[in-house]
């Protein structure tokens, strides 16, 4: 009978081994120790002679909904041997940690799939987009605001306000990483002497409005810049990064990844300046904890009500009737027995409501719920309204 448990420092050569299979690169370096908390959230599936089979990793974070910060589970890592497929073993760390995972209190989870259809089948749906631009610095516009001082920032001094930039900057925006010291580090970490990587934070009247850190890839077509993180607190912020990477003459192109509330065509003089390389599926949520999650939306402005019956396969407790009442200022969420359902989902089908990459009726349209009464149209379309998504974090 297989085992499913967390691995310990002794299992965790096998995972390296099996992850550079799965994932395809060389890697021949010893593993690095896990503390005991590390280790809890890397979970395994083994045969019964001790060879892991499966495994993934439980990434904790917290991220910005509505104003509140939750509990995130980040899924990542996930691998299975090549001569294990088609044994479920995946399925099984989903069955046996996500409802465990809820009562750690994680509203949501997220993770980028190798394959949608695969991760539908534990409740995820896609959530988020990353759009891919490419601009020519000197088709950016010459009346942008610019900074009045400009700083470059290395890795090992002070960050210049970076930290409060960012915090203002995903206010507004929603499942946004909360960064500890350890990813600021990891994000900062490079010179431009030494990995082509750039970090400048962007003044105005002595406060930091904005910063972008990027890294720069030189090939045959010349060098390409890649704005890998920016943030601002305004609209001269905004504008003065693209005021300065304008003036960035070594650089031929600019391949930006295009945050959800930014229009890149008018940062140029003629739209047809950007060339919209790509639109990927940048990532898939799950609602972990429906009640929880329901009771983090925003009010509507207007009273109304809509009870919505959820099903969820691998978490019991999210299954069931759910009204969500509210007076134009405040919301209640009340469990329901017997009184009959205005909306229709499956977990899938409410994490694409959550996440908000289409409103509600373009959800609908698309198949992810179903209405069951017009009466709660409304209410319902400002519960779930197209969202400013703002995923931001690898894992």
């Amino acid at each position: 009978m297989n085992d499913i448990r967390c691995l310990t420092n002794d299992d965790l050569l096998q995972y390296k081994r099996l992850s550079s299979i799965c994932y395809t690169y060389c890697d021949t370096d010893e593993p690095k120790q896990c503390t005991e908390e590390e280790l809890r959230r890397r979970v395994g599936v083994f045969d019964e002679h001790g060879t892991l089979l499966s495994a993934m990793i439980h990434n904790s974070y917290m991220a910005r909904f509505e104003g509140h910060d939750v509990k995130l589970l980040g899924i990542g890592g996930v691998v299975t041997d090549p001569v294990a497929r088609g044994q479920r073993s995946i399925r099984r760390l989903f069955e046996t940690y996500l409802p465990k995972l809820r009562e750690e209190g994680y509203v949501f989870s997220a993770l980028y799939p190798f394959s949608h259809a695969f991760y539908r089948k534990f409740g995820y749906e896609l959530a988020f987009e990353q759009r891919v631009a490419e601009i020519s610095p000197g088709n950016l516009r010459d009346d942008l605001c610019r900074a009045d001082e400009i700083v470059r920032v290395l890795p090992d001094q002070d960050d210049q306000g970076m930290r409060q930039i960012y915090e203002r900057y995903i206010a507004d925006k929603h499942f946004a990483i909360e960064r500890d010291d350890s990813m600021w580090r990891e994000l900062r970490q490079g010179t431009p002497w030494e990995k082509m990587k750039y970090a400048y934070v962007l003044k105005r009247k002595g406060e930091s409005i904005a910063y972008w850190i990027g890294s720069v890839f030189k090939g045959d077509a010349g060098a390409v810049l890649t704005p890998d993180d920016l943030a601002y607190t305004c609209r001269e912020g905004r504008e003065a990064i693209f005021a300065m990477l304008r003036g960035m003459n070594e650089v031929r192109t600019i391949r930006l990844f295009v945050p959800s509330e930014l229009e890149p065509r008018w940062l140029v003089s003629d739209p047809y300046d950007v060339s919209f390389k790509s639109i990927n599926c940048g990532g898939m949520l799950r609602v972990m904890d429906v009640e929880k999650a329901l009771t983090l939306l925003a009010p509507p402005p207007i009273a109304g009500s809509v009870t919505i019956q959820v099903a969820d396969e691998l978490i019991a407790e999210n299954n069931g009737c759910f009204t969500v009442m509210g007076d134009g200022s405040a919301l209640r969420i009340i469990r329901e027995e017997k009184r009959p359902a205005d909306l229709r989902c499956t977990v899938n089908g409410l994490s694409v409501l959550f996440g908000g990459l289409q409103d509600f009726n373009d959800a609908l349209l698309a198949g992810h719920a179903t209405l069951m009464t017009e009466e709660c149209r409304w209410f319902a379309s400002m519960l779930f309204p197209k969202r400013k998504s703002h995923l931001n974090w690898g894992f």
